[in-house]
């Protein structure tokens, strides 16, 4: 008998659905095994990675409840200043406000729900392009053509759903979720451990997106599956780096923390090209951290920058990875940036070409007839981490089909 994880369901015309009244196939015992010892567990099967249905519960508990890092403060710096963005297919709106503080917002008028503002700018207030409503920048409705003979109809009580939005050291954060959990509390470990870095006045130096054929799991996870780095990345990083005895550190909610090991910026010889960020002066010259923080989003701390990559669902095969490198600020603003930026993407993008390679073909190898995951290793201890905290979210107790098997 195939074990099932058991999660609070209810019958509904004859089909098993899950308590948000969604239908949903629960996963068998082969990806609950993941739940073992790591000296005992298997890889998920592929169903994790190319479901449909894995997606959309993935967008509801997860996307749909998280606090989410989108970017950067120094992204709209000025009142009035505006980015329309597309989270997991929610239209969003961040404005700087006139009293300084980042707001976002839904971007959907209140009439036909069209987005009121595409792209970035600065603006004073948004006007819909489809029916003419005007808002201010704190969403409000300040217009509406040809509405005063619609009974009931009051203009004041208008404004855009506002969504809750934080920053942490000039990164900003927004939850979907009316009800986030605390977000102090959902960044405190992160700020316990990296906080000391000091990256509010840092500035942006490298910001782009790529998109990728595959599962946008398996691109955080390939971010801390220092397993691969020896023979992968054997002429790029791999080449000063190590990877033997990874200082793996698991904290709550999934995250992976990887305390200071020896990788080296992304240049050919691995050594620092500009000054180091102060707060990492004296600091070895290829001393690095990294981590994970929960749901989608990979750090590296080198010496001389801070590389964030959030990995963002398109559909249940397809993802946009988006890249943000920051660096001190008299970095960014020298005459000689622009060549700090060209070596730096050479050698990113040879790393990054390696990886993007293999997430493909992993994405390949998730409809394979004959492919059965095999085992863990010790060195994927983080990538179990990150697998378990989403299985868990997404299915209940995976422990319990793992004993039942």
């Amino acid at each position: 008998m195939d074990a099932r994880v058991i999660l609070p369901r209810r019958i509904e015309k004859g089909r098993e659905m899950d308590n948000s009244g969604n239908t949903f196939n629960r996963p068998s015992a082969s990806i609950a095994r993941a739940s073992l010892p790591i000296t005992q567990a298997n890889h998920p099967t592929g169903e994790m990675y190319y479901d449909p249905a894995v997606l959309e519960r993935e967008k509801q508990v997860i996307f749909g409840q998280d606090w989410l890092c989108i970017g950067r403060a120094e992204e709209i710096p000025n009142a009035g200043d505006y980015k329309a963005l597309r989270i997991v297919e929610q239209p969003v709106l961040l404005c700087r406000q006139a009293d300084g503080r980042i707001a976002a917002f839904s971007n959907t008028c209140l009439h036909r729900g069209v987005e009121i503002a595409n792209g970035s700018g600065n603006a004073k207030e948004f006007s819909c392009p489809y029916h003419g409503w005007l808002y201010g920048l704190d969403g409000q409705l300040i217009g509406a053509p040809y509405m005063r003979d619609a009974e009931g109809f009051d203009r004041k009580a208008c404004k855009l759903p506002e969504l809750p939005c934080e920053s942490f050291q000039g990164w900003v954060f927004v939850s979907l979720s009316k009800t986030p959990p605390q977000f102090e509390a959902f960044v405190a470990e992160f700020a316990e451990k990296f906080g000391y870095i000091d990256m509010e006045p840092m500035r942006l130096g490298i910001q782009r997106d790529i998109p990728l054929n595959c599962n946008w799991k398996l691109m955080v996870e390939n971010f801390i599956d220092f397993y691969h780095i020896g023979v992968l990345h054997k002429d790029t990083i791999g080449r000063y780096m190590k990877t033997t005895d990874v200082p793996y550190e698991t904290r709550t909610r999934g995250q992976v923390f990887i305390n200071e090991y020896d990788a080296g910026s992304h240049t050919k010889s691995g050594e620092v090209f500009v000054e180091p960020i102060p707060a990492l002066k004296g600091k070895p010259p290829r001393f690095s951290q990294a981590g994970v923080i929960t749901p989608n989003v990979n750090f590296f701390v080198r010496p001389d920058y801070v590389m964030l990559y959030s990995s963002w669902p398109v559909d249940a095969k397809t993802m946009v990875m988006k890249q943000f490198i920051v660096f001190p600020r008299h970095v960014v603003e020298s005459p000689t940036f622009p060549e700090v930026k060209r070596q730096f993407l050479e050698m990113s993008d040879k790393i990054l070409g390696e990886d993007f390679e293999m997430v493909e073909s992993l994405q390949n190898a998730t409809k394979a007839r004959h492919f059965v995951p095999g085992r863990m290793s010790r060195l994927e201890k983080g990538v179990q981490h990150f697998i378990l905290h989403n299985l868990d979210r997404i299915y209940g107790n995976p422990e319990m089909a793992a004993a039942a098997d």
